[in-house]
Protein backbone atom coordinates (compact mmCIF):
# COMPACT_ATOMS: atom_id res chain seq x y z
CA UNK A 1 0.00 0.00 0.00
CA UNK A 2 1.15 3.27 -1.06
CA UNK A 3 1.71 5.83 1.48
CA UNK A 4 0.58 9.56 1.33
CA UNK A 5 3.17 12.16 3.36
CA UNK A 6 1.57 14.00 6.27
CA UNK A 7 1.59 17.47 4.99
CA UNK A 8 -0.70 16.09 2.02
CA UNK A 9 -2.99 14.65 4.23
CA UNK A 10 -3.36 17.93 6.24
CA UNK A 11 -3.87 20.24 3.20
CA UNK A 12 -7.02 17.34 1.98
CA UNK A 13 -8.58 17.37 5.15
CA UNK A 14 -8.85 20.90 5.63
CA UNK A 15 -10.04 21.16 2.21
CA UNK A 16 -12.43 18.56 2.72
CA UNK A 17 -13.49 20.18 5.42
CA UNK A 18 -13.52 23.78 4.27
CA UNK A 19 -15.92 22.41 1.71
CA UNK A 20 -18.46 20.16 4.14
CA UNK A 21 -18.90 23.61 5.63
CA UNK A 22 -19.20 25.99 2.71
CA UNK A 23 -21.31 23.52 1.02
CA UNK A 24 -24.62 24.37 2.84
CA UNK A 25 -23.95 27.96 2.91
CA UNK A 26 -23.39 27.73 -0.62
CA UNK A 27 -26.43 26.04 -1.88
CA UNK A 28 -28.73 29.04 -0.52
CA UNK A 29 -27.14 31.12 -2.90
CA UNK A 30 -30.05 31.49 -6.10
CA UNK A 31 -28.19 30.16 -9.39
CA UNK A 32 -27.48 33.46 -11.63
CA UNK A 33 -27.91 31.10 -15.02
CA UNK A 34 -24.73 32.75 -15.79
CA UNK A 35 -25.80 36.07 -16.89
CA UNK A 36 -24.51 37.97 -14.40
CA UNK A 37 -21.15 39.49 -16.34
CA UNK A 38 -19.95 41.78 -12.97
CA UNK A 39 -19.77 37.97 -10.92
CA UNK A 40 -17.41 36.60 -13.47
CA UNK A 41 -15.20 39.12 -13.31
CA UNK A 42 -14.90 39.54 -10.02
CA UNK A 43 -14.45 35.61 -10.17
CA UNK A 44 -11.45 36.36 -12.50
CA UNK A 45 -10.22 39.10 -10.40
CA UNK A 46 -10.05 36.77 -7.36
CA UNK A 47 -8.85 33.47 -9.18
CA UNK A 48 -5.63 36.17 -10.02
CA UNK A 49 -5.35 37.11 -6.26
CA UNK A 50 -5.06 33.85 -5.42
CA UNK A 51 -2.45 32.48 -8.09
CA UNK A 52 -0.24 35.90 -6.73
CA UNK A 53 -0.56 35.36 -3.03
CA UNK A 54 -1.01 31.96 -2.43
CA UNK A 55 2.29 30.34 -0.85
CA UNK A 56 3.37 27.85 -3.63
CA UNK A 57 3.70 24.40 -1.59
CA UNK A 58 -0.37 24.78 -1.30
CA UNK A 59 -0.71 25.55 -4.29
CA UNK A 60 0.86 22.14 -5.70
CA UNK A 61 -1.34 20.62 -3.24
CA UNK A 62 -4.54 21.83 -4.09
CA UNK A 63 -4.37 22.27 -7.53
CA UNK A 64 -3.52 18.79 -8.04
CA UNK A 65 -5.65 15.82 -8.90
CA UNK A 66 -6.52 15.22 -5.07
CA UNK A 67 -7.70 18.78 -4.91
CA UNK A 68 -9.76 18.66 -8.23
CA UNK A 69 -12.00 15.39 -6.85
CA UNK A 70 -12.53 17.52 -3.41
CA UNK A 71 -14.12 20.47 -5.22
CA UNK A 72 -15.35 18.89 -8.21
CA UNK A 73 -16.73 15.60 -6.61
CA UNK A 74 -17.62 15.40 -3.68
CA UNK A 75 -19.61 18.73 -3.78
CA UNK A 76 -21.44 18.29 -6.83
CA UNK A 77 -22.39 14.55 -5.71
CA UNK A 78 -24.01 15.86 -3.01
CA UNK A 79 -25.84 18.81 -4.41
CA UNK A 80 -26.78 16.15 -7.50
CA UNK A 81 -28.90 13.89 -4.10
CA UNK A 82 -30.26 17.25 -3.00
CA UNK A 83 -31.20 18.21 -6.22
CA UNK A 84 -32.83 14.76 -7.18
CA UNK A 85 -34.77 14.68 -3.89
CA UNK A 86 -36.04 17.48 -3.75
CA UNK A 87 -39.37 18.63 -5.51
CA UNK A 88 -39.06 20.35 -8.92
CA UNK A 89 -36.89 19.88 -11.58
CA UNK A 90 -34.79 23.54 -11.86
CA UNK A 91 -31.88 22.18 -9.98
CA UNK A 92 -31.96 19.00 -11.29
CA UNK A 93 -31.19 20.61 -14.48
CA UNK A 94 -28.79 23.04 -13.44
CA UNK A 95 -26.14 19.86 -12.15
CA UNK A 96 -26.90 17.85 -14.76
CA UNK A 97 -25.63 20.63 -17.12
CA UNK A 98 -22.65 20.83 -14.63
CA UNK A 99 -21.71 16.68 -14.87
CA UNK A 100 -22.00 17.71 -18.72
CA UNK A 101 -19.01 19.77 -18.89
CA UNK A 102 -17.24 18.88 -15.92
CA UNK A 103 -17.91 15.24 -15.24
CA UNK A 104 -16.88 14.49 -18.86
CA UNK A 105 -13.94 17.13 -19.10
CA UNK A 106 -12.30 15.09 -15.67
CA UNK A 107 -12.63 11.72 -16.63
CA UNK A 108 -11.96 12.25 -20.28
CA UNK A 109 -8.71 13.57 -19.54
CA UNK A 110 -7.49 11.32 -17.55
CA UNK A 111 -4.34 10.82 -19.85
CA UNK A 112 -2.75 14.79 -18.59
CA UNK A 113 -0.30 12.93 -16.48
CA UNK A 114 0.96 11.05 -19.54
CA UNK A 115 1.17 14.19 -21.42
CA UNK A 116 3.16 16.18 -18.03
CA UNK A 117 5.41 13.14 -18.23
CA UNK A 118 6.44 13.40 -21.46
CA UNK A 119 5.91 17.52 -22.63
CA UNK A 120 6.15 18.92 -18.56
CA UNK A 121 5.31 22.34 -20.02
CA UNK A 122 2.76 21.72 -21.72
CA UNK A 123 0.55 20.10 -19.09
CA UNK A 124 1.93 22.86 -16.01
CA UNK A 125 -0.88 24.35 -15.24
CA UNK A 126 -3.80 22.27 -16.01
CA UNK A 127 -4.64 21.55 -12.53
CA UNK A 128 -4.60 25.39 -11.87
CA UNK A 129 -7.42 25.52 -15.17
CA UNK A 130 -8.96 22.68 -13.88
CA UNK A 131 -9.51 23.52 -10.46
CA UNK A 132 -10.51 27.07 -11.44
CA UNK A 133 -12.87 26.05 -14.41
CA UNK A 134 -14.87 23.67 -12.37
CA UNK A 135 -15.48 26.51 -9.33
CA UNK A 136 -16.19 28.63 -12.12
CA UNK A 137 -19.08 25.81 -13.03
CA UNK A 138 -20.57 25.27 -9.96
CA UNK A 139 -20.73 28.81 -8.16
CA UNK A 140 -24.12 29.91 -7.76
CA UNK A 141 -23.57 32.85 -8.64
CA UNK A 142 -20.80 32.40 -11.91
CA UNK A 143 -22.87 29.70 -12.77
CA UNK A 144 -20.68 28.70 -15.58
CA UNK A 145 -22.38 25.43 -16.12
CA UNK A 146 -25.67 27.15 -17.64
CA UNK A 147 -23.77 29.75 -19.63
CA UNK A 148 -22.22 26.93 -21.43
CA UNK A 149 -25.61 24.97 -21.53
CA UNK A 150 -27.05 28.41 -22.96
CA UNK A 151 -24.33 29.47 -25.50
CA UNK A 152 -22.44 26.12 -26.48
CA UNK A 153 -23.85 23.04 -25.76
CA UNK A 154 -27.75 23.35 -26.42
CA UNK A 155 -27.02 25.20 -30.03
CA UNK A 156 -23.75 22.88 -30.96
CA UNK A 157 -24.18 19.71 -29.84
CA UNK A 158 -27.49 19.05 -28.62
CA UNK A 159 -28.70 17.82 -32.21
CA UNK A 160 -25.66 15.99 -32.18
CA UNK A 161 -25.99 14.38 -29.19
CA UNK A 162 -29.77 12.87 -30.15
CA UNK A 163 -28.47 11.74 -32.98
CA UNK A 164 -25.65 9.80 -30.55
CA UNK A 165 -28.20 8.56 -28.28
CA UNK A 166 -30.13 6.63 -31.03
CA UNK A 167 -26.69 5.28 -32.30
CA UNK A 168 -25.79 3.62 -28.97
CA UNK A 169 -29.25 2.66 -28.08
CA UNK A 170 -29.38 0.78 -31.26
CA UNK A 171 -26.61 -0.84 -30.49
CA UNK A 172 -27.08 -1.62 -26.81
CA UNK A 173 -30.30 -3.24 -27.89
CA UNK A 174 -28.02 -5.43 -30.83
CA UNK A 175 -25.72 -6.49 -28.39
CA UNK A 176 -27.98 -7.77 -25.76
CA UNK A 177 -29.86 -9.08 -28.21
CA UNK A 178 -26.60 -11.34 -29.90
CA UNK A 179 -24.83 -11.59 -26.34
CA UNK A 180 -24.98 -14.72 -24.45
CA UNK A 181 -22.93 -16.21 -21.72
CA UNK A 182 -20.35 -18.23 -24.11
CA UNK A 183 -19.94 -14.39 -25.97
CA UNK A 184 -19.65 -12.19 -22.57
CA UNK A 185 -16.57 -14.67 -21.68
CA UNK A 186 -14.82 -13.97 -25.44
CA UNK A 187 -15.67 -10.36 -24.84
CA UNK A 188 -13.75 -10.33 -21.49
CA UNK A 189 -10.78 -12.32 -22.92
CA UNK A 190 -10.55 -9.73 -25.56
CA UNK A 191 -10.67 -7.15 -23.05
CA UNK A 192 -8.03 -8.93 -20.74
CA UNK A 193 -5.84 -8.36 -24.00
CA UNK A 194 -5.71 -5.24 -23.90
CA UNK A 195 -2.77 -3.11 -21.72
CA UNK A 196 -3.60 -1.75 -18.41
CA UNK A 197 -3.81 1.46 -19.52
CA UNK A 198 -6.69 1.03 -22.50
CA UNK A 199 -8.59 -1.18 -20.34
CA UNK A 200 -9.12 1.47 -18.36
CA UNK A 201 -9.28 4.12 -21.14
CA UNK A 202 -11.97 1.58 -22.46
CA UNK A 203 -13.84 1.69 -19.01
CA UNK A 204 -13.85 5.61 -18.49
CA UNK A 205 -15.07 5.99 -21.95
CA UNK A 206 -17.87 2.96 -21.51
CA UNK A 207 -18.87 5.96 -18.76
CA UNK A 208 -18.68 8.62 -20.24
CA UNK A 209 -19.12 8.76 -23.63
CA UNK A 210 -23.12 7.76 -24.19
CA UNK A 211 -24.45 9.05 -20.45
CA UNK A 212 -22.54 12.73 -21.65
CA UNK A 213 -24.45 12.40 -24.96
CA UNK A 214 -28.12 10.98 -23.13
CA UNK A 215 -27.74 13.78 -20.76
CA UNK A 216 -27.31 16.57 -22.96
CA UNK A 217 -30.42 15.37 -25.10
CA UNK A 218 -31.84 15.12 -21.72
CA UNK A 219 -31.48 18.55 -20.64
CA UNK A 220 -31.58 19.98 -24.19
CA UNK A 221 -35.59 18.66 -24.45
CA UNK A 222 -38.67 21.50 -24.07
CA UNK A 223 -39.44 21.51 -20.62
CA UNK A 224 -42.75 20.43 -20.85
CA UNK A 225 -42.17 17.04 -22.82
CA UNK A 226 -43.24 14.27 -20.95
CA UNK A 227 -39.86 12.41 -20.47
CA UNK A 228 -37.95 15.64 -20.03
CA UNK A 229 -38.32 15.54 -16.08
CA UNK A 230 -37.98 11.73 -15.85
CA UNK A 231 -34.88 11.09 -18.45
CA UNK A 232 -32.97 14.58 -16.91
CA UNK A 233 -33.92 12.70 -13.06
CA UNK A 234 -32.45 9.45 -14.39
CA UNK A 235 -29.38 10.77 -15.91
CA UNK A 236 -27.91 12.90 -12.45
CA UNK A 237 -28.15 9.83 -10.71
CA UNK A 238 -26.16 8.14 -13.27
CA UNK A 239 -23.43 10.97 -12.57
CA UNK A 240 -23.96 10.39 -8.73
CA UNK A 241 -23.14 6.77 -8.32
CA UNK A 242 -20.84 6.66 -11.24
CA UNK A 243 -18.75 9.46 -9.68
CA UNK A 244 -18.73 7.62 -6.12
CA UNK A 245 -17.30 4.38 -8.50
CA UNK A 246 -14.96 6.47 -10.22
CA UNK A 247 -13.51 7.98 -7.19
CA UNK A 248 -13.48 4.41 -5.33
CA UNK A 249 -11.70 3.23 -8.38
CA UNK A 250 -8.84 6.69 -9.01
CA UNK A 251 -8.03 6.36 -5.30
CA UNK A 252 -7.98 2.16 -5.04
CA UNK A 253 -5.43 3.14 -7.89
CA UNK A 254 -3.32 5.59 -5.63
CA UNK A 255 -3.40 3.75 -2.60
CA UNK A 256 -2.93 0.21 -3.21
CA UNK A 257 -1.86 0.05 -7.01
CA UNK A 258 -2.21 -2.78 -9.10
CA UNK A 259 -5.17 -4.77 -8.65
CA UNK A 260 -5.56 -7.71 -10.95
CA UNK A 261 -9.41 -7.95 -12.33
CA UNK A 262 -9.55 -4.50 -11.24
CA UNK A 263 -11.07 -2.82 -14.59
CA UNK A 264 -13.36 -5.88 -15.50
CA UNK A 265 -14.56 -5.31 -11.93
CA UNK A 266 -15.10 -1.37 -12.86
CA UNK A 267 -16.48 -1.94 -16.50
CA UNK A 268 -18.84 -4.09 -14.62
CA UNK A 269 -20.02 -2.10 -12.27
CA UNK A 270 -20.41 0.72 -14.93
CA UNK A 271 -22.79 -0.93 -17.17
CA UNK A 272 -24.80 -1.75 -14.45
CA UNK A 273 -25.70 1.56 -13.59
CA UNK A 274 -26.59 2.77 -16.87
CA UNK A 275 -28.20 -0.14 -18.58
CA UNK A 276 -32.12 0.22 -18.24
CA UNK A 277 -32.56 -4.02 -17.79
CA UNK A 278 -30.42 -3.61 -14.29
CA UNK A 279 -31.55 0.34 -13.28
CA UNK A 280 -28.28 0.16 -11.06
CA UNK A 281 -27.55 3.72 -10.61
CA UNK A 282 -31.83 4.13 -9.33
CA UNK A 283 -30.58 1.06 -6.64
CA UNK A 284 -27.30 2.67 -5.89
CA UNK A 285 -28.67 5.88 -5.27
CA UNK A 286 -31.55 5.02 -3.24
CA UNK A 287 -29.94 1.90 -1.20
CA UNK A 288 -26.84 3.77 -0.51
CA UNK A 289 -26.13 7.59 -1.25
CA UNK A 290 -29.55 8.90 -0.37
CA UNK A 291 -29.53 7.49 3.18
CA UNK A 292 -25.43 8.31 3.69
CA UNK A 293 -26.86 12.27 2.54
CA UNK A 294 -29.06 12.51 4.55
CA UNK A 295 -32.02 12.62 2.10
CA UNK A 296 -33.96 10.27 2.47
CA UNK A 297 -37.13 12.02 4.08
CA UNK A 298 -37.03 14.08 1.28
CA UNK A 299 -36.73 11.47 -1.52
CA UNK A 300 -39.88 9.71 -0.05
CA UNK A 301 -41.41 13.53 -0.07
CA UNK A 302 -40.60 14.01 -3.88
CA UNK A 303 -42.04 10.23 -4.52
CA UNK A 304 -45.48 11.58 -2.83
CA UNK A 305 -45.29 14.62 -5.12
CA UNK A 306 -45.08 12.37 -8.97
CA UNK A 307 -47.91 10.35 -7.36
CA UNK A 308 -49.93 13.09 -6.59
CA UNK A 309 -49.15 14.67 -10.19
CA UNK A 310 -49.66 11.39 -11.72
CA UNK A 311 -53.07 11.03 -9.95
CA UNK A 312 -54.02 14.15 -11.20
CA UNK A 313 -53.55 13.07 -15.04
CA UNK A 314 -56.00 10.01 -14.37
CA UNK A 315 -58.40 12.26 -12.33
CA UNK A 316 -61.30 14.32 -14.17
CA UNK A 317 -61.02 17.78 -13.01
CA UNK A 318 -64.43 18.28 -11.80
CA UNK A 319 -63.95 15.60 -9.19
CA UNK A 320 -59.85 16.52 -8.65
CA UNK A 321 -60.42 18.30 -5.57
CA UNK A 322 -62.38 16.29 -3.61
CA UNK A 323 -60.79 12.69 -4.58
CA UNK A 324 -57.32 14.36 -3.62
CA UNK A 325 -58.69 15.98 -0.24
CA UNK A 326 -59.92 11.82 0.41
CA UNK A 327 -56.49 11.04 -0.39
CA UNK A 328 -54.84 12.84 1.58
CA UNK A 329 -57.41 12.05 5.09
CA UNK A 330 -56.22 8.14 4.02
CA UNK A 331 -52.27 9.70 4.37
CA UNK A 332 -53.30 11.11 7.38
CA UNK A 333 -54.89 8.05 9.24
CA UNK A 334 -52.67 5.48 8.71
CA UNK A 335 -49.78 7.63 10.23
CA UNK A 336 -52.12 7.96 13.52
CA UNK A 337 -52.57 4.26 13.17
CA UNK A 338 -48.88 3.89 12.89
CA UNK A 339 -48.12 5.98 15.91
Amino acid sequence: MRELPTEKLLIYGCSLLLVVILTPLLSRIPRSGGTNTGCHILFVVAVALTLGFLPVSIQNEVFSPGGVVVVGTIVPIYESIVAVCTIGEADDNAWLQFWITSGSLAYCTEFIDNIRDVFPKGGEHWYEFEFFFTLWLLLPFTDGAAAIQKYITKPLFAPIAHRMKGVFEGWIQCVIAAVNASHLWFLWFVFMSFPEEQRRFITVAMGTIYPTAASIAAVSQPHDSITSGADTTFWLTYWSAYSVLFLLMDYLENFIGHIRGFYSICLVATVYLFLPMFNGAETVFRKVLVPLSGQYENMLLRDVHKVQLEMEKLIPAKSRSSVLQKAADIFTKAKYKSS
